[in-house]
């Protein structure tokens, strides 16, 4: 998050829309700092799909995507959203993070 990419004023607007998405009843933002050390996300980005149909994870790369439905693979991605969820700081905590990164990012010169 405190990476820059392009404009340090358009950065700024996009974490203030952030923290403005966090305040809605069905966004549960969740930020996992730096300290928490190695998890389950940072061997790449995965999407766990739940829905009263057959659960399933969607993996996405540059070029292409995958769809996982299989009980044993949606169950071990399961356990690795719970690992990230319990290594990530509280909604409360994380809007106050990146609160803190747009105001700094805002004093920066």
């Amino acid at each position: 998050m405190r990476q820059v990419i392009g404009a340090p004023e358009v950065m700024v607007e996009q974490l203030e829309y952030l923290g403005e998405m966090a305040k809605l009843p069905n966004v549960d933002l969740r930020v996992v700092p730096f300290s928490s050390g190695w998890h389950p996300a940072l061997e790449g980005l995965f999407l766990l799909i739940e829905s009263e149909q057959t659960p399933v994870v969607q993996l996405e790369s540059r070029r292409s995507g995958l769809f996982l439905h299989e009980q044993e693979d949606v169950q071990s991605y399961r356990e690795a959203a719970d690992t990230v969820f319990r290594a990530a700081m509280s909604p409360e905590e994380s809007s106050e993070f990146i609160a803190e990164i747009a105001k700094d990012m805002e004093a920066a010169p």
